[in-house]
């Protein structure tokens, strides 16, 4: 930003504040999943170029990561469940080479359960900060807050003493999402609450500079008690100047993003305060750099912007950091690729995720196969044996901000443990759930905001809403229905009632019988959305009849060993009204064309990688 003084003859100097946030143990550019290296994905690309902003002269420099780290792939999982603690957790080694200041606890954190995170942290060189986070015993796992002190250089030339407060939160969900490992473990408080009652104690310990870590994405801009995403109430608390936020896999600054009164997308603030969120798996790191002027022995924002950086890339070279990055993980790397390359079962058919929200999709299928198969075993013999079972699912491997590699392709022949770990990547537990027909429409329109609006007889409009994540557009296996997409969607993409009188979905039935609103029903889902994640409507507990001992993913990986074979094809169960004379774009990756049904058409390459595609209605 130069050498201007703020105003006048005051002295004026540089912080820069760096994030990365949901890096999920992507420590490496490598693509467990799809198990081929990933030259846009992971830490290590963005270290080299973290280092050179941390290294430009006469700039105080902040390093920050906003939580989920530590969890999120197969690595993650085979340090965990294998490697244990044996010896420095390969994350926090990283971390500690690139001279991390402070972190803040996201919520797969938590999956692992409390010991192995306590086990994990006790080697961080840095600074862990969770406010809203009460641990029931004597050993809490993060501070509330706290206050770094750095001597910076002003454009008179002194050194000046600037205390930068830091103070974290998580979303308060983590003790619903992780009960089994959380109850009488860990309490939690709301994040707008806990900033109210906690900003002015950092206040009263001398914080010039306050930086909220916000494992919490932007969502509602009006508070709401124990709301998931709360990082637009949170910029609103008095006292807070910096917000660095995530959770939901987004970026900001983002110019296709709306602007309101809170959120000015273009210049990445909210409510004027700067702001960022760098995507995930290390695609991105964020920087806020501040000009703050020193005036009458007081601190104050003078300038501010906020930016996001992508990685290096792909290098010939390996740079002596990348290399020391390297090493910390190597040996926990090639174990977890001998680990994942297990065979479990076979496939005479391909499987890939290409166009999941697009139609019938095959690896949500076998996901809802194995749900319902556990469910209904779980229940035998009990009062509600007799129901029916239907199982909810999501895409989580396709595309959108991860890129066009971010898909699920699996070609005939032998199954994996990745592809199983592909398939569902987390550590949710399943639960099943009482819902009525009524409840359950509710729930399809929820995910039907997933497209946009479409006018008949106009061609390649947009079909998906950019604000709307695939890994919230559900679809319920086991019924079958429709959606008319030239109905406004009744939710917006944050889960809102937008349009209360308006109806997308059709034709819903079971079994070829049109489902009444009091008809009853079982249905297999994940812990987070049985509590409420994604902004879904939460269940209440009487409705909640069974959670496994078990994780999802565990369940499809003792489905898939047990059948050993697929032979079908994805079995069509939902769709969209047919509109005359229409049609609408989405984007895929070129992979995608070799899977391509007859209302898909191959449009050409988009200047991103991806591929643009157009579906006839």
């Amino acid at each position: 930003m130069g050498s201007v003084k703020g105003s006048g003859d005051t002295p004026t100097a540089r912080l820069r504040i760096l994030e990365t946030t949901d890096l999920h143990m992507q420590l490496l550019d490598y693509d467990y999943f799809a198990d081929h290296p990933d030259e846009n994905t992971g830490l290590i690309q963005l270290a080299d170029k973290i280092a050179a902003f941390r290294a430009e002269p006469d700039v105080t420099s902040l390093l920050f990561d906003n939580g989920d780290f530590i969890q999120g792939n197969p690595l993650a999982d085979y340090i965990a469940h294998t490697e244990g603690q044996t010896s420095i957790h390969p994350m926090i080694a990283a971390m500690n080479t690139l001279q991390y200041d402070a972190v803040t606890l996201g919520n797969h954190e938590f999956n692992y359960g409390v010991p192995f995170l306590q086990a994990a942290l006790l080697d961080a060189k840095f600074a862990i900060t969770c406010a809203n986070i009460r641990h029931l015993s004597n050993t809490p796992l993060a501070d509330p807050f706290v206050i770094l002190d750095r001597q910076v250089r002003c454009d008179d030339g002194v050194m000046r003493t600037l205390r930068i407060g830091v103070i974290g939160f998580v979303t308060p969900q983590i003790t619903d999402w992780d009960s089994a490992v959380l109850d009488g473990v860990i309490e939690t408080e709301d994040i707008v609450a806990t900033a109210t009652l906690t900003v002015p104690q950092m206040k009263a310990a001398g914080a010039d500079i306050i930086v909220a870590l916000c494992h919490s994405g932007i969502g509602a801009s009006d508070h709401s008690h124990r709301m998931e995403n709360a990082a637009v109430p949170l910029a609103a608390v008095t006292g807070i100047d910096v917000i660095l936020t995530g959770h939901i896999h987004e970026i900001f600054p983002d110019d296709s993003r709306l602007q309101d009164d809170a959120i000015d997308p273009i210049a990445g603030t909210l409510h004027g305060k700067p702001t960022v969120m760098a995507g995930f798996y290390g695609n991105c790191f964020g920087v806020v750099d501040l000009r703050l002027g020193w005036d009458d022995g007081t601190w104050r924002i003078v300038r501010q912007s906020s930016q996001l950086e992508p990685g290096d890339g792909k290098t010939d070279i390996p740079s002596t950091l990348r290399q020391t990055l390297t090493a910390h993980v190597r040996h926990s790397h090639d174990a977890t690729l001998t680990y994942i390359r297990q065979p479990i079962a076979q496939t005479a058919v391909p499987i890939h995720s290409y166009f999941a929200t697009i139609e019938s999709d095959l690896p949500q299928q076998l996901l809802a196969m194995a749900q319902c198969e556990h469910i209904t075993q779980a229940l035998q013999g009990g009062p509600f044996s007799d129901l029916p079972v239907l199982a909810a699912t999501a895409p989580f491997r396709s595309g959108g901000r991860a890129g066009p590699g971010h898909y699920i392709d699996i070609a005939p022949g032998p199954l994996a443990l990745r592809d199983a770990a592909a398939i569902y990547p987390f550590t949710n537990t399943l639960c099943a759930v009482r819902r009525t027909g009524a409840q359950i429409a509710r729930w399809l329109e929820r995910a039907a905001s997933r497209y946009m609006q479409i006018t008949p007889g106009e061609h390649n409009q947009p079909l998906i809403n950019p604000h709307n994540p695939a890994y919230n557009s559900d679809t319920l296996f086991g019924l079958s229905y429709s959606f008319d997409l030239t109905a406004p969607a009744m939710f917006d993409p944050a889960g809102n009632i937008s349009n209360a009188e308006t109806r997308r979905l059709r034709d819903l039935s079971f079994n070829g019988h049109q489902i009444a609103d009091d008809d009853i029903f079982i249905v297999a889902t994940n812990s987070y959305r049985t509590n409420g994640g994604g902004s879904f409507q939460g269940i209440p507990h009487k409705d909640v009849l069974h959670i496994s001992n078990e994780t999802t993913r565990d369940i499809l990986i003792n489905h898939l060993q047990t059948h050993q074979n697929v032979t079908s094809p994805a079995i069509p169960t939902w769709g969209f009204v047919p509109i005359a004379d229409t049609s609408a774009t989405f984007r895929s990756a070129p992979a995608a064309q070799r899977h391509m049904t007859n209302a898909i058409t191959h449009l050409g390459a988009c200047a991103d990688g991806f591929d643009r595609y157009r579906f006839s209605f």
